[in-house]
């Protein structure tokens, strides 16, 4: 009951921010590279899907382009950003990712977003 406690609202604003800046983030990127995406959300967690149109069944997600999301998570990996290690899951923030962490997401997004773009 104590971590319930802790939930006001003003930590399900900061989730909805961190949330909300990541997000946005990661598409912008993606976007600026031209590569194919869609971003869902439930609440503070969201998918980044690699293909274009939304995505309601596990065969739309299954059309995907994984090897586009494997560089990609690989370049943020290697920026020190990890990320859900399968194109299938959702990111998920939480109250520890500070202004530091978020900063770091950032900065990682461009390179990562580069590493998509580029065909194997």
């Amino acid at each position: 009951t104590a971590i319930l406690r802790g939930c006001t609202d003003e930590v399900y604003a900061g989730l909805s921010r961190t949330a909300t800046t990541n997000a946005s983030a990661a598409s912008s990127a993606l976007s600026a590279e031209g590569v194919p995406h869609r971003v869902q959300w439930a609440g503070s967690m969201f998918s980044v899907f690699f293909r274009e149109g939304a995505v309601r069944t596990y065969d739309d997600a299954r059309e995907q382009d994984a090897a586009a999301f494997g560089r990609f998570f690989h370049a943020m990996l290697d920026a020190g950003v990890y990320l859900p290690p399968s194109a299938f899951e959702s990111w998920f923030v939480s109250g520890a990712h500070d202004d530091a962490a978020v900063e770091r997401v950032l900065a990682a997004l461009p390179g990562a977003a580069r590493a998509a773009a580029e065909r194997g």
